[in-house]
Protein backbone atom coordinates (compact mmCIF):
# COMPACT_ATOMS: atom_id res chain seq x y z
CA UNK A 1 0.00 0.00 0.00
CA UNK A 2 1.45 3.37 -1.04
CA UNK A 3 2.21 6.13 1.50
CA UNK A 4 -0.43 8.36 -0.09
CA UNK A 5 -3.18 5.77 0.40
CA UNK A 6 -2.11 5.20 4.03
CA UNK A 7 -1.95 8.95 4.70
CA UNK A 8 -5.35 9.63 3.14
CA UNK A 9 -7.00 6.73 4.93
CA UNK A 10 -5.48 7.87 8.23
CA UNK A 11 -6.57 11.47 7.63
CA UNK A 12 -10.18 10.48 6.91
CA UNK A 13 -10.25 8.13 9.91
CA UNK A 14 -8.86 10.80 12.25
CA UNK A 15 -11.35 13.37 10.94
CA UNK A 16 -14.20 11.02 11.74
CA UNK A 17 -12.79 9.95 15.12
CA UNK A 18 -12.10 13.51 16.27
CA UNK A 19 -15.67 14.42 15.48
CA UNK A 20 -17.40 11.28 16.71
CA UNK A 21 -16.04 11.89 20.22
CA UNK A 22 -18.40 14.87 20.47
CA UNK A 23 -21.71 14.43 22.29
CA UNK A 24 -24.85 14.29 20.20
CA UNK A 25 -26.66 17.65 19.88
CA UNK A 26 -29.56 18.11 22.30
CA UNK A 27 -31.78 20.14 19.94
CA UNK A 28 -31.73 21.83 16.54
CA UNK A 29 -30.07 24.98 17.92
CA UNK A 30 -27.34 22.90 19.56
CA UNK A 31 -26.90 21.04 16.26
CA UNK A 32 -26.48 24.27 14.29
CA UNK A 33 -24.57 26.39 16.81
CA UNK A 34 -22.93 24.02 19.30
CA UNK A 35 -24.36 25.72 22.37
CA UNK A 36 -23.18 29.18 21.24
CA UNK A 37 -19.87 28.42 22.93
CA UNK A 38 -17.18 28.73 20.23
CA UNK A 39 -14.16 30.51 21.66
CA UNK A 40 -10.39 30.93 21.59
CA UNK A 41 -8.31 29.12 19.01
CA UNK A 42 -11.24 26.88 18.09
CA UNK A 43 -13.26 29.90 16.91
CA UNK A 44 -10.29 31.32 15.00
CA UNK A 45 -9.56 27.94 13.40
CA UNK A 46 -13.12 27.28 12.32
CA UNK A 47 -13.49 30.82 10.92
CA UNK A 48 -10.25 30.36 8.96
CA UNK A 49 -10.71 26.74 7.88
CA UNK A 50 -14.27 27.28 6.67
CA UNK A 51 -12.98 30.13 4.48
CA UNK A 52 -10.19 28.07 2.89
CA UNK A 53 -11.25 25.68 0.14
CA UNK A 54 -9.40 23.68 -2.50
CA UNK A 55 -8.94 27.04 -4.27
CA UNK A 56 -6.39 27.89 -1.57
CA UNK A 57 -4.09 25.14 -2.88
CA UNK A 58 -4.88 24.85 -6.58
CA UNK A 59 -6.47 28.20 -7.42
CA UNK A 60 -4.02 30.47 -5.62
CA UNK A 61 -0.91 28.65 -6.85
CA UNK A 62 -2.34 28.55 -10.37
CA UNK A 63 -3.23 32.25 -10.33
CA UNK A 64 0.25 33.09 -9.01
CA UNK A 65 1.77 31.00 -11.82
CA UNK A 66 -0.16 33.08 -14.37
CA UNK A 67 -0.05 36.50 -12.69
CA UNK A 68 3.04 36.36 -10.52
CA UNK A 69 3.28 38.09 -7.15
CA UNK A 70 0.38 40.42 -7.97
CA UNK A 71 -2.07 37.81 -6.70
CA UNK A 72 -0.60 37.90 -3.19
CA UNK A 73 -2.29 41.12 -1.97
CA UNK A 74 -5.57 39.98 -3.53
CA UNK A 75 -5.65 37.03 -1.12
CA UNK A 76 -3.48 38.04 1.85
CA UNK A 77 -4.46 41.66 2.47
CA UNK A 78 -7.96 41.13 1.07
CA UNK A 79 -8.68 38.18 3.36
CA UNK A 80 -7.06 39.85 6.37
CA UNK A 81 -8.98 43.09 5.84
CA UNK A 82 -12.23 41.14 5.52
CA UNK A 83 -11.86 40.22 9.21
CA UNK A 84 -12.97 43.78 10.01
CA UNK A 85 -16.44 42.32 9.46
CA UNK A 86 -15.98 40.23 12.61
CA UNK A 87 -16.40 43.50 14.55
CA UNK A 88 -18.82 45.34 12.27
CA UNK A 89 -21.09 42.38 11.51
CA UNK A 90 -20.10 39.47 13.74
CA UNK A 91 -20.31 41.25 17.11
CA UNK A 92 -23.80 42.74 16.66
CA UNK A 93 -25.03 39.48 15.12
CA UNK A 94 -23.74 37.51 18.09
CA UNK A 95 -25.51 39.77 20.55
CA UNK A 96 -28.82 39.88 18.68
CA UNK A 97 -28.81 36.16 17.88
CA UNK A 98 -28.25 35.28 21.54
CA UNK A 99 -31.12 37.55 22.59
CA UNK A 100 -33.49 36.40 19.85
CA UNK A 101 -32.55 32.72 19.60
CA UNK A 102 -31.58 33.09 15.93
CA UNK A 103 -30.06 30.15 14.03
CA UNK A 104 -30.34 30.97 10.30
CA UNK A 105 -29.23 33.93 8.15
CA UNK A 106 -32.86 34.82 7.47
CA UNK A 107 -33.55 35.27 11.18
CA UNK A 108 -31.62 38.54 11.01
CA UNK A 109 -33.98 40.12 8.47
CA UNK A 110 -37.09 38.53 9.92
CA UNK A 111 -36.22 39.77 13.38
CA UNK A 112 -35.14 43.28 12.45
CA UNK A 113 -37.68 44.06 9.73
CA UNK A 114 -40.58 42.01 11.11
CA UNK A 115 -41.02 40.09 7.86
CA UNK A 116 -40.78 36.31 7.89
CA UNK A 117 -41.08 36.26 4.09
CA UNK A 118 -38.08 38.56 3.72
CA UNK A 119 -36.11 36.32 6.06
CA UNK A 120 -37.00 33.22 4.04
CA UNK A 121 -36.01 34.97 0.80
CA UNK A 122 -32.63 35.87 2.33
CA UNK A 123 -32.09 32.27 3.46
CA UNK A 124 -33.22 30.97 0.07
CA UNK A 125 -30.60 33.10 -1.67
CA UNK A 126 -28.00 31.77 0.78
CA UNK A 127 -28.95 28.25 -0.25
CA UNK A 128 -28.91 29.09 -3.96
CA UNK A 129 -25.39 30.50 -3.78
CA UNK A 130 -24.04 27.76 -1.49
CA UNK A 131 -25.50 24.48 -2.73
CA UNK A 132 -23.53 24.44 -6.03
CA UNK A 133 -20.33 24.60 -3.98
CA UNK A 134 -21.23 21.32 -2.31
CA UNK A 135 -21.16 19.61 -5.69
CA UNK A 136 -18.00 21.46 -6.72
CA UNK A 137 -16.20 20.47 -3.50
CA UNK A 138 -17.31 16.85 -3.79
CA UNK A 139 -16.03 16.75 -7.37
CA UNK A 140 -12.73 18.36 -6.33
CA UNK A 141 -12.34 15.72 -3.62
CA UNK A 142 -12.85 12.94 -6.14
CA UNK A 143 -10.32 14.37 -8.56
CA UNK A 144 -7.79 15.06 -5.78
CA UNK A 145 -7.93 11.49 -4.51
CA UNK A 146 -7.89 10.11 -8.05
CA UNK A 147 -4.67 12.00 -8.79
CA UNK A 148 -3.08 10.90 -5.50
CA UNK A 149 -4.12 7.25 -5.44
CA UNK A 150 -5.36 6.24 -8.87
CA UNK A 151 -8.82 5.49 -7.49
CA UNK A 152 -11.87 6.23 -9.67
CA UNK A 153 -13.15 9.78 -9.23
CA UNK A 154 -16.55 8.54 -8.05
CA UNK A 155 -14.96 6.47 -5.28
CA UNK A 156 -12.91 9.37 -3.91
CA UNK A 157 -15.91 11.71 -4.02
CA UNK A 158 -18.11 9.14 -2.29
CA UNK A 159 -15.56 8.44 0.47
CA UNK A 160 -15.02 12.09 1.33
CA UNK A 161 -18.73 12.91 1.18
CA UNK A 162 -19.56 9.92 3.40
CA UNK A 163 -16.87 10.87 5.94
CA UNK A 164 -18.12 14.46 6.12
CA UNK A 165 -21.75 13.39 6.38
CA UNK A 166 -20.86 10.98 9.20
CA UNK A 167 -19.31 13.53 11.52
CA UNK A 168 -21.47 16.50 10.55
CA UNK A 169 -24.70 14.72 11.34
CA UNK A 170 -23.34 12.90 14.34
CA UNK A 171 -22.03 15.96 16.16
CA UNK A 172 -23.26 19.11 14.37
CA UNK A 173 -21.36 22.35 14.92
CA UNK A 174 -19.25 20.91 17.76
CA UNK A 175 -17.96 18.17 15.48
CA UNK A 176 -17.38 20.51 12.55
CA UNK A 177 -15.51 23.10 14.64
CA UNK A 178 -13.35 20.44 16.29
CA UNK A 179 -12.47 18.89 12.93
CA UNK A 180 -11.72 22.33 11.48
CA UNK A 181 -8.89 22.74 13.99
CA UNK A 182 -7.32 19.48 12.83
CA UNK A 183 -7.85 20.29 9.15
CA UNK A 184 -6.39 23.79 9.45
CA UNK A 185 -3.26 22.38 11.11
CA UNK A 186 -2.89 19.84 8.28
CA UNK A 187 -3.44 22.50 5.62
CA UNK A 188 -0.96 25.01 7.05
CA UNK A 189 1.58 22.37 8.10
CA UNK A 190 1.72 20.56 4.76
CA UNK A 191 1.64 23.84 2.87
CA UNK A 192 4.70 25.10 4.73
CA UNK A 193 6.53 21.77 4.36
CA UNK A 194 5.79 21.74 0.63
CA UNK A 195 7.10 25.29 0.30
CA UNK A 196 10.27 24.41 2.27
CA UNK A 197 10.95 21.38 0.05
CA UNK A 198 10.36 23.37 -3.12
CA UNK A 199 12.58 26.19 -1.87
CA UNK A 200 15.35 23.70 -1.11
CA UNK A 201 14.95 22.17 -4.55
CA UNK A 202 15.04 25.61 -6.16
CA UNK A 203 18.13 26.55 -4.17
CA UNK A 204 20.22 24.32 -6.42
CA UNK A 205 19.49 26.69 -9.25
CA UNK A 206 19.32 29.82 -7.11
CA UNK A 207 16.45 30.25 -4.64
CA UNK A 208 16.27 34.03 -4.95
CA UNK A 209 16.11 33.73 -8.73
CA UNK A 210 13.34 31.12 -8.44
CA UNK A 211 11.10 33.21 -6.17
CA UNK A 212 11.78 36.30 -8.26
CA UNK A 213 10.44 34.31 -11.20
CA UNK A 214 10.86 35.61 -14.71
CA UNK A 215 10.95 39.33 -15.37
CA UNK A 216 7.17 39.56 -15.59
CA UNK A 217 6.48 37.88 -12.22
CA UNK A 218 7.06 41.11 -10.31
CA UNK A 219 4.78 43.27 -12.46
CA UNK A 220 2.39 45.13 -10.15
CA UNK A 221 -0.59 44.56 -12.44
CA UNK A 222 0.34 40.90 -12.92
CA UNK A 223 2.45 39.11 -15.48
CA UNK A 224 -0.64 38.86 -17.66
CA UNK A 225 -1.86 42.38 -16.81
CA UNK A 226 -5.06 40.98 -15.29
CA UNK A 227 -4.91 42.82 -11.94
CA UNK A 228 -4.87 46.61 -12.43
CA UNK A 229 -5.45 48.68 -9.29
CA UNK A 230 -9.18 48.98 -10.03
CA UNK A 231 -9.50 45.19 -10.16
CA UNK A 232 -7.46 44.91 -6.96
CA UNK A 233 -9.83 47.31 -5.19
CA UNK A 234 -12.73 45.29 -6.59
CA UNK A 235 -11.33 42.12 -5.01
CA UNK A 236 -10.96 43.84 -1.65
CA UNK A 237 -14.56 45.05 -1.77
CA UNK A 238 -15.80 41.67 -2.98
CA UNK A 239 -14.11 39.72 -0.17
CA UNK A 240 -15.23 42.29 2.41
CA UNK A 241 -18.88 42.10 1.39
CA UNK A 242 -19.20 38.47 0.29
CA UNK A 243 -17.29 36.46 2.89
CA UNK A 244 -19.25 37.56 5.98
CA UNK A 245 -22.47 36.66 4.14
CA UNK A 246 -21.48 33.00 3.81
CA UNK A 247 -24.19 31.17 5.77
CA UNK A 248 -21.50 29.18 7.57
CA UNK A 249 -19.77 32.44 8.58
CA UNK A 250 -23.05 33.84 9.91
CA UNK A 251 -23.48 30.60 11.87
CA UNK A 252 -20.10 31.10 13.49
CA UNK A 253 -20.94 34.69 14.40
CA UNK A 254 -24.09 33.39 16.07
CA UNK A 255 -22.14 30.60 17.79
CA UNK A 256 -19.31 32.71 19.25
CA UNK A 257 -19.20 32.67 23.04
CA UNK A 258 -18.42 36.37 23.48
CA UNK A 259 -17.52 39.61 21.75
CA UNK A 260 -13.96 39.24 23.04
CA UNK A 261 -13.54 35.93 21.21
CA UNK A 262 -14.63 37.52 17.93
CA UNK A 263 -12.28 40.46 18.46
CA UNK A 264 -9.37 38.11 19.15
CA UNK A 265 -10.16 36.09 16.02
CA UNK A 266 -10.26 39.32 14.03
CA UNK A 267 -6.85 40.31 15.43
CA UNK A 268 -5.12 37.08 14.38
CA UNK A 269 -6.86 36.62 11.03
CA UNK A 270 -4.32 38.70 9.03
CA UNK A 271 -1.50 36.52 10.40
CA UNK A 272 -3.34 33.36 9.32
CA UNK A 273 -3.84 34.88 5.87
CA UNK A 274 -0.12 35.71 5.64
CA UNK A 275 0.87 32.23 6.83
CA UNK A 276 -1.34 30.56 4.22
CA UNK A 277 -1.15 32.79 1.16
CA UNK A 278 2.52 33.82 1.15
CA UNK A 279 3.86 30.25 0.66
CA UNK A 280 1.03 29.38 -1.77
CA UNK A 281 1.80 32.43 -3.92
CA UNK A 282 5.52 31.69 -3.74
CA UNK A 283 4.93 28.13 -4.95
CA UNK A 284 3.06 29.45 -7.98
CA UNK A 285 5.81 31.97 -8.76
CA UNK A 286 8.54 29.34 -8.36
CA UNK A 287 6.57 27.18 -10.77
CA UNK A 288 7.06 29.82 -13.47
CA UNK A 289 10.82 29.18 -13.20
CA UNK A 290 10.85 25.45 -12.47
CA UNK A 291 8.10 24.38 -14.91
CA UNK A 292 7.66 27.17 -17.47
CA UNK A 293 5.21 27.20 -20.35
CA UNK A 294 2.14 25.60 -18.77
CA UNK A 295 -1.24 26.46 -20.22
CA UNK A 296 -3.81 28.27 -18.06
CA UNK A 297 -5.77 25.10 -17.19
CA UNK A 298 -2.57 23.14 -16.53
CA UNK A 299 -1.20 25.86 -14.26
CA UNK A 300 -3.87 25.07 -11.65
CA UNK A 301 -2.03 21.79 -11.14
CA UNK A 302 1.34 23.40 -10.42
CA UNK A 303 1.16 22.50 -6.70
CA UNK A 304 0.73 18.81 -7.53
CA UNK A 305 3.36 18.98 -10.27
CA UNK A 306 5.99 20.55 -8.03
CA UNK A 307 5.13 18.24 -5.11
CA UNK A 308 5.89 15.26 -7.32
CA UNK A 309 9.04 16.94 -8.62
CA UNK A 310 10.55 17.59 -5.17
CA UNK A 311 9.16 14.61 -3.21
CA UNK A 312 9.02 11.97 -5.91
CA UNK A 313 6.15 9.92 -7.25
CA UNK A 314 5.83 7.94 -4.00
CA UNK A 315 5.70 10.72 -1.42
CA UNK A 316 4.57 13.63 -3.60
CA UNK A 317 0.87 12.63 -3.58
CA UNK A 318 0.85 12.83 0.24
CA UNK A 319 0.80 16.62 -0.11
CA UNK A 320 -2.66 16.32 -1.69
CA UNK A 321 -3.84 16.08 1.93
CA UNK A 322 -3.42 19.86 2.15
CA UNK A 323 -6.03 20.31 -0.57
CA UNK A 324 -8.22 17.61 0.94
CA UNK A 325 -8.13 19.29 4.36
CA UNK A 326 -8.99 22.66 2.80
CA UNK A 327 -11.98 21.43 0.83
CA UNK A 328 -13.33 19.27 3.66
CA UNK A 329 -13.16 22.17 6.13
CA UNK A 330 -15.34 24.19 3.77
CA UNK A 331 -17.69 21.46 2.59
CA UNK A 332 -18.62 20.30 6.09
CA UNK A 333 -19.40 23.88 7.14
CA UNK A 334 -21.53 24.47 4.05
CA UNK A 335 -23.38 21.19 4.54
CA UNK A 336 -24.15 22.00 8.17
CA UNK A 337 -25.40 25.50 7.38
CA UNK A 338 -27.55 24.35 4.44
CA UNK A 339 -29.09 21.52 6.47
CA UNK A 340 -29.91 23.98 9.27
CA UNK A 341 -31.51 26.46 6.84
CA UNK A 342 -33.67 23.77 5.22
CA UNK A 343 -34.79 22.43 8.60
CA UNK A 344 -35.42 25.73 10.35
CA UNK A 345 -36.81 27.77 7.45
CA UNK A 346 -38.60 25.40 5.12
CA UNK A 347 -39.89 22.52 7.24
CA UNK A 348 -42.68 22.67 9.86
CA UNK A 349 -41.42 23.89 13.24
CA UNK A 350 -42.49 20.69 14.95
CA UNK A 351 -39.96 18.80 12.82
CA UNK A 352 -37.01 21.09 13.62
CA UNK A 353 -34.83 18.68 15.57
CA UNK A 354 -31.31 17.26 15.13
CA UNK A 355 -32.51 14.04 13.50
CA UNK A 356 -34.52 15.93 10.90
CA UNK A 357 -31.56 18.23 10.23
CA UNK A 358 -29.33 15.17 9.84
CA UNK A 359 -31.74 13.61 7.34
CA UNK A 360 -32.02 16.87 5.40
CA UNK A 361 -28.24 17.14 5.30
CA UNK A 362 -27.88 13.55 4.17
CA UNK A 363 -30.21 14.24 1.25
CA UNK A 364 -28.19 17.36 0.35
CA UNK A 365 -24.95 15.37 0.55
CA UNK A 366 -26.31 12.68 -1.76
CA UNK A 367 -27.55 15.28 -4.24
CA UNK A 368 -24.15 17.01 -4.18
CA UNK A 369 -22.41 13.68 -4.77
CA UNK A 370 -24.64 12.74 -7.71
CA UNK A 371 -24.33 16.19 -9.29
CA UNK A 372 -20.55 16.11 -8.85
CA UNK A 373 -20.36 12.88 -10.87
CA UNK A 374 -22.51 14.15 -13.75
CA UNK A 375 -22.25 17.94 -13.41
CA UNK A 376 -24.41 20.22 -15.59
CA UNK A 377 -21.42 22.33 -16.56
CA UNK A 378 -23.29 25.37 -17.87
CA UNK A 379 -25.52 25.64 -14.78
CA UNK A 380 -22.76 25.03 -12.26
CA UNK A 381 -20.44 27.37 -14.13
CA UNK A 382 -23.01 30.18 -14.04
CA UNK A 383 -23.80 29.66 -10.35
CA UNK A 384 -20.11 29.48 -9.49
CA UNK A 385 -19.49 32.71 -11.37
CA UNK A 386 -22.37 34.54 -9.69
CA UNK A 387 -22.03 33.12 -6.16
CA UNK A 388 -19.51 35.61 -4.78
CA UNK A 389 -21.20 38.68 -6.32
CA UNK A 390 -24.48 37.19 -5.06
CA UNK A 391 -23.20 36.92 -1.50
CA UNK A 392 -21.87 40.48 -1.79
CA UNK A 393 -25.29 41.74 -2.90
CA UNK A 394 -26.76 40.44 0.37
CA UNK A 395 -24.39 42.51 2.54
CA UNK A 396 -26.01 45.97 2.16
CA UNK A 397 -29.37 44.57 3.26
CA UNK A 398 -27.79 42.75 6.21
CA UNK A 399 -25.94 45.92 7.24
CA UNK A 400 -29.19 47.88 6.99
CA UNK A 401 -30.87 45.31 9.23
CA UNK A 402 -28.12 45.81 11.82
CA UNK A 403 -27.58 49.56 11.67
CA UNK A 404 -30.52 51.10 9.82
CA UNK A 405 -33.67 48.97 10.32
CA UNK A 406 -35.71 52.13 9.82
CA UNK A 407 -35.54 51.54 6.05
CA UNK A 408 -38.37 49.06 6.64
CA UNK A 409 -39.21 45.72 5.06
CA UNK A 410 -40.26 47.28 1.74
CA UNK A 411 -36.94 49.08 1.37
CA UNK A 412 -35.04 45.91 2.27
CA UNK A 413 -37.06 43.91 -0.29
CA UNK A 414 -36.29 46.52 -2.97
CA UNK A 415 -32.55 46.54 -2.20
CA UNK A 416 -32.33 42.74 -2.12
CA UNK A 417 -34.21 42.45 -5.42
CA UNK A 418 -32.06 45.17 -7.01
CA UNK A 419 -28.83 43.48 -5.98
CA UNK A 420 -29.98 40.05 -7.13
CA UNK A 421 -31.17 41.44 -10.46
CA UNK A 422 -27.85 43.17 -11.09
CA UNK A 423 -25.93 39.98 -10.29
CA UNK A 424 -28.06 38.00 -12.76
CA UNK A 425 -27.67 40.60 -15.52
CA UNK A 426 -23.90 40.75 -14.98
CA UNK A 427 -23.66 36.95 -14.80
CA UNK A 428 -25.34 36.58 -18.19
CA UNK A 429 -23.17 39.33 -19.67
CA UNK A 430 -26.16 41.61 -20.27
CA UNK A 431 -24.72 44.49 -18.26
CA UNK A 432 -21.17 45.64 -17.54
CA UNK A 433 -20.91 48.18 -14.71
CA UNK A 434 -18.48 51.11 -14.98
CA UNK A 435 -16.93 50.14 -11.60
CA UNK A 436 -15.95 46.77 -10.11
CA UNK A 437 -19.25 44.90 -9.95
CA UNK A 438 -19.33 44.35 -6.17
CA UNK A 439 -18.69 48.06 -5.54
CA UNK A 440 -21.18 49.25 -8.17
CA UNK A 441 -23.93 46.93 -6.97
CA UNK A 442 -23.40 47.95 -3.35
CA UNK A 443 -23.59 51.65 -4.24
CA UNK A 444 -26.84 51.16 -6.17
CA UNK A 445 -28.33 49.17 -3.28
CA UNK A 446 -27.28 51.87 -0.82
CA UNK A 447 -29.11 54.44 -2.95
CA UNK A 448 -32.24 52.25 -2.83
CA UNK A 449 -31.94 51.86 0.95
CA UNK A 450 -31.28 55.58 1.38
CA UNK A 451 -34.37 56.47 -0.64
CA UNK A 452 -36.46 54.08 1.45
CA UNK A 453 -35.15 55.62 4.68
CA UNK A 454 -35.87 59.16 3.48
CA UNK A 455 -39.40 58.21 2.44
CA UNK A 456 -40.18 56.59 5.78
CA UNK A 457 -38.64 59.55 7.59
CA UNK A 458 -40.85 61.93 5.57
CA UNK A 459 -43.88 59.94 6.63
CA UNK A 460 -42.78 59.84 10.25
CA UNK A 461 -42.62 56.03 10.31
CA UNK A 462 -39.06 55.57 11.61
CA UNK A 463 -39.59 53.49 14.73
CA UNK A 464 -36.82 50.87 14.76
CA UNK A 465 -33.44 51.76 16.20
CA UNK A 466 -30.13 50.60 14.78
CA UNK A 467 -27.34 48.82 16.58
CA UNK A 468 -24.50 51.07 17.74
CA UNK A 469 -21.16 50.78 15.95
CA UNK A 470 -18.82 48.45 17.86
CA UNK A 471 -15.83 50.43 16.55
CA UNK A 472 -15.04 54.13 16.91
CA UNK A 473 -14.47 56.58 14.02
CA UNK A 474 -10.71 56.73 14.67
CA UNK A 475 -10.24 52.99 14.21
CA UNK A 476 -12.49 52.89 11.13
CA UNK A 477 -10.56 55.80 9.60
CA UNK A 478 -7.28 53.93 10.21
CA UNK A 479 -8.72 50.87 8.46
CA UNK A 480 -9.72 52.97 5.44
CA UNK A 481 -6.20 54.43 5.30
CA UNK A 482 -4.75 50.91 5.27
CA UNK A 483 -7.20 49.91 2.52
CA UNK A 484 -6.16 52.88 0.37
CA UNK A 485 -2.49 52.12 1.04
CA UNK A 486 -2.99 48.47 0.00
CA UNK A 487 -4.42 49.56 -3.36
CA UNK A 488 -1.08 51.35 -4.00
CA UNK A 489 -2.04 52.72 -7.41
CA UNK A 490 1.29 54.59 -7.55
CA UNK A 491 3.22 51.31 -7.94
CA UNK A 492 1.41 50.29 -11.12
CA UNK A 493 3.20 50.87 -14.39
CA UNK A 494 6.62 51.08 -12.73
CA UNK A 495 9.52 48.70 -13.20
CA UNK A 496 9.63 46.45 -10.14
CA UNK A 497 12.85 46.66 -8.12
CA UNK A 498 13.93 43.29 -6.68
CA UNK A 499 14.99 43.30 -3.00
CA UNK A 500 16.12 39.98 -1.45
CA UNK A 501 14.36 38.01 -4.16
CA UNK A 502 11.02 39.83 -3.96
CA UNK A 503 9.70 42.93 -5.71
CA UNK A 504 10.01 45.93 -3.39
CA UNK A 505 6.25 46.43 -3.47
CA UNK A 506 5.84 42.88 -2.11
CA UNK A 507 7.76 43.79 1.04
CA UNK A 508 5.47 46.80 1.28
CA UNK A 509 2.38 44.55 1.02
CA UNK A 510 3.73 42.12 3.61
CA UNK A 511 4.30 45.09 5.90
CA UNK A 512 0.70 46.23 5.35
CA UNK A 513 -0.67 42.81 6.37
CA UNK A 514 1.44 43.03 9.53
CA UNK A 515 0.20 46.60 10.10
CA UNK A 516 -3.35 45.29 9.75
CA UNK A 517 -2.60 42.66 12.38
CA UNK A 518 -1.16 45.32 14.70
CA UNK A 519 -4.16 47.64 14.25
CA UNK A 520 -6.66 44.83 14.84
CA UNK A 521 -4.69 43.62 17.87
CA UNK A 522 -4.64 47.07 19.48
CA UNK A 523 -8.35 47.42 18.83
CA UNK A 524 -9.08 43.96 20.29
CA UNK A 525 -7.08 44.78 23.43
CA UNK A 526 -8.95 48.04 23.87
CA UNK A 527 -12.23 46.10 23.71
CA UNK A 528 -11.02 43.47 26.16
CA UNK A 529 -10.56 46.15 28.79
CA UNK A 530 -14.28 46.83 28.65
CA UNK A 531 -16.81 44.84 30.70
CA UNK A 532 -17.85 41.56 29.04
CA UNK A 533 -21.02 41.76 26.97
Amino acid sequence: MSPSVIAIAGFLALSALFALKRARPKDSSDFALGGRNLSGFRLLATLAASNLSAFTIFGVTGAAYRSGWAFFPVMAFGTGFMALSFALIGVPLRRMAAAGGWTTPGDLLAGRFGSRGLGKAFSLLSLAYTLPYLAIQAGSAGRTLAAATGWPVWLGAALVTACIALYVFRGGMKAVAGTDVFQLIVLVGLGLVAFALMARFAADGGFLAAIAGDGAAGARAGADGSIPWTALLGYYVLWGLADPMFPHFIQRFYAARSDRDLYRSMAFYPLVALLVFLPMTAIGVMGRTLQPGLSAPASDGIFTLLSGLVAGSVWGPVFSLAALAALMSTMDSQLLSCASIVTEEFLPRRKADPRTAARAGLVLALIALVVSLRPPQSMLGFLNKTAFPGYASMAPVALAAIYLPGVGAAGAWAALATGTGLVILEGFGLFSPPLPAALFNALVQCLVLGAAWLERNRRGRLMATGHGLPAGPGFLAACLVLLAAATDAWNFGRQARIVAGLPAWMWYQIGLVLALWAAFSLFARSRERRPAE
